[in-house]
């Protein structure tokens, strides 16, 4: 019997005609079902290594091997993707439906407000320019809810701008309250940047299908862009100011009505 060949590849084998097809290894198993595990997966990868590099830098300052400067630079993107990364949790949770609200009564004015003074010191140190208008807004809402909004509208417009201005009013017919934003702008922002699905656009989008009522809007204006949330109010009437200052980030202190 004559040995075979080592340098000839061997022959391929078709299977016959009668021959049943090989059997699938799980033919109920798809990928598209398990999109909501690997985006979890992901998300908590991404806060875990972002939080361990933080430390190690954070360690490294505290050594003096790295300059306060340096720090920054280096942990800027760290500290961007643990907020991204955060930001699809927060999604992802929403999305599955392990948030249950609580429609409550409550004043959107003094929510807004607490959101903006949690932010002071960061804005402040970004150098960012705030300005507010606050109406008394009575309306029904989870107050998580309302916070959550307030932040994701802010982290959107700094996107875009670092001058920005918020305001809080309400319409007697319909009986609705509207949050606007404006970024101004030396020019126009472009189509692309303003209508992009961002990761606080999609976080924007998916706060707002939570309550099922909000209306949420993006447009482009001549000196910047607009985010407007529209929402349901318990006491139409005529509006009535609360709070109506802001400069800079360090004048974010409740002021009396007049």
């Amino acid at each position: 019997m004559t040995p075979p060949d080592p340098t000839q590849a061997p022959a391929t084998r078709w299977p016959s005609a009668s021959e049943p097809p090989p059997a699938a290894l799980d033919p109920a198993w798809r990928m598209a079902a398990h999109w909501p595990e690997l985006a979890a997966a992901l998300t908590e990868q991404a806060v875990e290594t972002a939080d361990r590099l933080l430390r190690g830098l954070e360690l490294l300052l505290q050594r003096e091997k790295l300059s306060a400067a340096e720090f920054r630079v280096l942990g800027n993107p760290a500290l961007r993707l643990r907020h991204c990364a955060k930001q699809a949790q927060q999604i992802q949770r929403l999305q599955s439906g392990q948030v249950r609200q609580s429609h409550e009564k409550i004043d959107l004015a003094q929510v807004v407000e607490s959101a903006l003074q949690d932010r002071r010191e960061e804005l402040a140190a970004q150098g960012i320019t705030l300005r507010r208008t606050l109406q008394a807004a009575e309306l029904l809402l989870d107050p998580t809810l309302g916070y959550s909004l307030t932040q994701a509208m802010l982290d959107w417009g700094l996107r875009l701008g670092e001058q920005l201005e918020l305001r809080l009013e309400r319409t007697e017919a319909p009986a609705r309250v509207r949050l606007l934003l404006k970024v101004h702008t030396e020019t126009p922002p472009a189509p692309s940047l303003l209508l992009q699905n961002s990761i606080e656009w999609l976080l924007l989008r998916q706060l707002a299908a939570t309550d099922g009522r909000i209306e949420v809007q993006r447009a482009a204006g001549a000196d910047g862009a607009e985010l407007s949330l529209s929402l349901r109010s318990t006491s139409p009437g005529s509006p009535s100011p609360v709070l109506a200052a802001a400069d800079q980030p360090a004048a974010l202190n409740p002021q009396p009505p007049p």
